[in-house]
C-alpha cells in the first residue's frame, strides 16, 4: 500500500482521489476502494464483542511503509491495515512518534520520577522519567534507547533532532498543578536542550520544517504558532478572515498543510509555505464545544487530501488542500463510537 505521505502543493498527485481508505467503524475494520465504494470488511467483530471495538488504537498513523502504528493495551504496534488481526507489538510505550525519516517509529516509556529522578529538585508536576525507544517496524529488536533528562519529555522527532517539552515550573495549586513547559531541541544524548524554540508553549503537531504550537499563557486572539527548524525562526500562523484557529488539528506528514478548525466553526487550510489560510465550511462542523479535529471526526491525510470521518453521522468527507475543495461520500458509513480512519493512499 502506497504510503500517506504526499509531496507537497506542486506534487504530481495534488489532484488525485484518496483510495484504498481503511477504517475502523468501531468494532470492524473495512477497506473502501474509493470515497463512495462498499466497504468491504477485513476485520469482522469479534463473537461477543458487539459493544467493545477491540481494534482500537490510541493516536493511530501510517507511515512511509504503509503500515498502520498505534497505541493498544500499554503497547505500540504495527498492523498492516488489510490484515487488521495480526498486530505486530514492538514494545512497551504510552505514547509514541513518528521517526524523522516516516519509516522508523519512537516508543516513549515512563518511570516514576520518585525514583528515577531521586535526589534532584523538580517542579512538583514532573511525576514522570521518559525514555525514547527507536524501533523498526518489522519487530527487530531495537538498538537506540534515550533515557531522558528528568523534566524533559519528547514529544516528536526532526531533521535537527528531538523535540521536547521541558517542564521550568508548575502553575496553579493543589491538586490543579499545571507544568509550565518550554518547546526545546535535545542533543544525541536526549539529556541536554541545544536550543528553545518557544517557552510556556506546547506542542500541537510536527513534521517536516514545521512546529506548531500553542502560547500557553494566550487566552485570545491568533495563539498558534509556527516554528521553523531549518530557519529557527517563529511566527504566528496565517491570519484567517473567519477568524482565529483553535484547539489541535492536524498537520500533513510533508509538514506542509495544517487544518484545524477556526472560532467560526470553518476549517482553515493552512499553507506554512506561503504563509495562507484558506477556509472550507463542511455539511457537518466539529461538534459544539469542541475546538480539536479530532474530538468529532477521525482523521487521516492522503498525499495532500484530508479524510475526515465524522463519528457523529458516518460522514465521510475528502478535503483536497492545494485546491481548497471538498468531496463527500454519497452514502453515511455505519459507524459505531469513536470511529478511526487508518490509512489511506493517492497514487
Amino acid at each position: 500500500m502506497a504510503t500517506a505521505c504526499g509531496p507537497g502543493k506542486d506534487g504530481d498527485d495534488s489532484q488525485s482521489a484518496p483510495h484504498d481508505i481503511v477504517v475502523n467503524l468501531g468494532g470492524e475494520v473495512a477497506v473502501l476502494d474509493d470515497l463512495n465504494a462498499t466497504p468491504r470488511v477485513v476485520g469482522p467483530r469479534p463473537a461477543g464483542a458487539e459493544n467493545a471495538d477491540t481494534y482500537r488504537l490510541a493516536t493511530p498513523r501510517q507511515l512511509a511503509s504503509g503500515q498502520v502504528i498505534g497505541i493498544r493495551d500499554g503497547g505500540v504496534v504495527a498492523i498492516e491495515p488489510r490484515k487488521p488481526g495480526k498486530a505486530v507489538l514492538l514494545g512497551q510505550a504510552g505514547a509514541w512518534f513518528p521517526a524523522a525519516d516516516g519509516k522508523q517509529l519512537w516508543a516513549v516509556t515512563e518511570e516514576p520520577a520518585d525514583t528515577a529522578c531521586n535526589g534532584l529538585d523538580l517542579p512538583q508536576s514532573v511525576s514522570t522519567r521518559y525514555t525514547a525507544t527507536l524501533y523498526e517496524t518489522s519487530g527487530r529488536p531495537s538498538r537506540t534507547t534515550l533515557k531522558a533528562a528528568c523534566g524533559l519529555r519528547p514529544v516528536a522527532d526532526t531533521s535537527q533532532g528531538l523535540l521536547a517539552l521541558r517542564t521550568t515550573g508548575d502553575t496553579g495549586g493543589g491538586t490543579g498543578v499545571r507544568a509550565v513547559t518550554d518547546i526545546v531541541l535535545l542533543n544525541t544524548r536526549a539529556d541536554t536542550a541545544t536550543e528553545t524554540a518557544a517557552t510556556n508553549a506546547s506542542v500541537v503537531a510536527a513534521a517536516g520544517n514545521h512546529v506548531i504550537w500553542r502560547d500557553d499563557t494566550c487566552d485570545k486572539g491568533n495563539c498558534t504558532h509556527i516554528y521553523n527548524i531549518e530557519k529557527r525562526k517563529n511566527a504566528s500562523a496565517p491570519s484567517c478572515k473567519g477568524g482565529d484557529t483553535v484547539g489541535v488539528g492536524t498537520l500533513d506528514p510533508s509538514g506542509y498543510w495544517y487544518v484545524s478548525a477556526l472560532r467560526t466553526n470553518h476549517l482553515a487550510i493552512l499553507d506554512l509555505n506561503e504563509n495562507t489560510c484558506q477556509e472550507q465550511e463542511l455539511d457537518a462542523p466539529p461538534a459544539a464545544g469542541s475546538s480539536d479535529l479530532d474530538q468529532t471526526f477521525g482523521t487521516a491525510w492522503s498525499g495532500p487530501n484530508l479524510l475526515l470521518l465524522d463519528q457523529r453521522s458516518g460522514t465521510l468527507t475528502s478535503v483536497n488542500a492545494p485546491h481548497n475543495t471538498t468531496d463527500k461520500r454519497a452514502e453515511p458509513l455505519p459507524v459505531v463510537n469513536q470511529a478511526q480512519i487508518w490509512s489511506a493512499s493517492t497514487d
